[in-house]
């Protein structure tokens, strides 16, 4: 039999500087964890003033021999420890939970719920102020930090309170709840102790919903003319009442009329209007060459593909496919579910102007739904490039499948837009976000449990 070998043997040495790394980066960390759950104190201005007074007093005790003021100095030192050990005792042990929405939409409120548990026996917690500090990871980081506040009156002990705050964001991407800070100035008000709570959390703010004009229907309904796919015909199962006819075979009992029935002398049945899907292909260029002048522009028509999905996808008759020419091409194809709608969302929320989109990529991946629906709406932030596509795509199948097409480029620089959309508000600066009206806003505690 042979020898046996240790496990550590099969291991791959490494090397003394990859050991005092791999140490340094524990200690790191472990001396993270712990400041997290130190409780760190500092005087308030009204702590600042209190202490200026004792100091004036102390030394007036001393240099006039006055035991009283001394015993008063005494006195307000064990105040001020009072406060210290007050504001220690009661953050040590508090969890914090948070729960909020995966996603909402501009201009639309998200409120956030936040759980403060106590696990102490007999110490409560009293006026414990949450608060988040919020930034925006995508499109674009924002060096703004903004916070969301939420103010909980009394946690008992052994039990959970809870609170809410509400933010409102003016502008779409990808927002990140970083450690929830802890915080109390209770009982006096002199300090305030606080520390850090490893809570994270991502939200994700979707496009804002505009309005459609009713010219929308003229542009969308110009692209498929002279199909037969979208002719209406007459079914029995689907779609709106369209009349009345005299009984077949296969027909469902359901749709049996009655009444016409009785006054006939013979079966009637329901007929339907049956409307074919529409199916819509809408190319968005997100271009813009210096990150500024076409801002607005770039905006607008993210959300308006936004917008017409979410008709699209409300009306439950239509079909959408969009590609998109940005940073990064992306494609999404038969969306006509609330499923697919929040992942096309989620994808139009993050992206990002580039001033060399890859549109040719993005056509390719849109070459499916061409292929079946040959009409096409581009929605650009530049005028027309289609001349320059076919030129670079000159002998390819694409350049074929898009010569058979119909295609529509609408400039929203240049205001080809207006007619058919327009955003509800004006978008506010980068990285603007508001909390319930406020920047900041202190959301009360409005349940608390105790424990059996």
């Amino acid at each position: 039999m042979p020898p046996s070998v240790p496990l550590h043997a099969a291991e791959p040495a490494r090397s003394p500087l990859a050991r005092w790394w791999a140490g340094w980066r524990r200690r790191q960390a472990l001396q993270r964890a712990r400041r997290r759950g130190y409780v760190r104190f500092r005087l308030t201005r009204e702590g600042i003033h209190f202490v200026g007074i004792l100091v004036f007093i102390f030394f007036g005790a001393v240099v006039r021999d006055i035991n009283l003021l001394i015993l008063l100095a005494g006195a307000m030192i064990g105040v001020l420890l009072l406060q210290w050990r007050f504001n220690v005792s009661t953050l040590v042990g508090l969890t914090v939970s948070r729960r909020g929405p995966a996603y909402t939409a501009v201009g639309q409120p998200a409120d956030i719920e936040i759980r403060v548990d106590n696990p102490k026996h007999w110490l409560g917690a009293w006026l414990v102020l949450i608060e988040d500090p919020i930034e925006r990871v995508e499109p674009q980081r924002s060096k703004t930090v903004l916070s969301g506040r939420c103010l909980i009156d009394r946690v008992p002990p052994r039990g959970w309170a809870e609170g809410r705050y509400r933010l409102l964001f003016h502008q779409r991407g990808l927002y990140r709840v970083r450690s929830t800070t802890i915080s109390t100035r209770y009982p006096l008000g002199l300090g305030r102790g606080w520390r850090e709570a490893d809570q994270q959390l991502e939200l994700i703010v979707h496009p804002p919903q505009g309005e459609l004009s009713p010219r929308i229907d003229w542009l969308l309904d110009q692209e498929r003319v002279g199909q037969s796919r979208a002719a209406t015909s007459v079914g029995v199962h689907e779609g709106e009442f369209y009349g009345l006819r005299p009984w077949a075979t296969g027909d469902s009992k359901r749709w049996i009329h009655w009444r016409t029935t009785a006054r006939l002398g013979h079966l009637s049945v329901r007929q339907f209007e049956h409307r074919q899907q529409r199916q819509i292909n809408v190319l968005l260029d997100v271009y813009d060459s210096d990150g500024v002048s076409r801002g607005d522009s770039v905006e607008k028509a993210i959300s308006f593909v936004a917008t017409l999905a979410r008709q699209m996808v409300r009306a439950s008759r239509d079909s959408l496919s969009v590609a998109v020419a940005a940073h990064q091409a992306q494609a999404f194809t038969s969306v006509h579910s609330p499923v697919l709608l929040v992942h096309l969302l989620d994808n139009l929320a993050v992206v990002k102007p580039s001033n060399a989109p890859p549109i040719e990529e993005a056509l390719r991946a849109l070459s499916v739904s061409l292929m079946q629906h040959s009409n096409l709406l581009i929605i650009s932030t530049r005028p027309d490039q289609m001349e320059h596509v076919f030129q670079r795509l000159e002998g390819t199948p694409l350049h074929r499948l898009l010569a058979r097409a119909r295609i529509r480029w609408i400039d929203v620089t240049a205001g080809q837009l207006d007619d058919y959309f327009q955003l509800p508000f004006p978008e506010k600066e980068e990285g603007s976000m508001q909390t319930h009206g406020e920047r900041e806003h202190y959301g009360s505690g409005s349940r608390q449990a105790i424990a059996p």
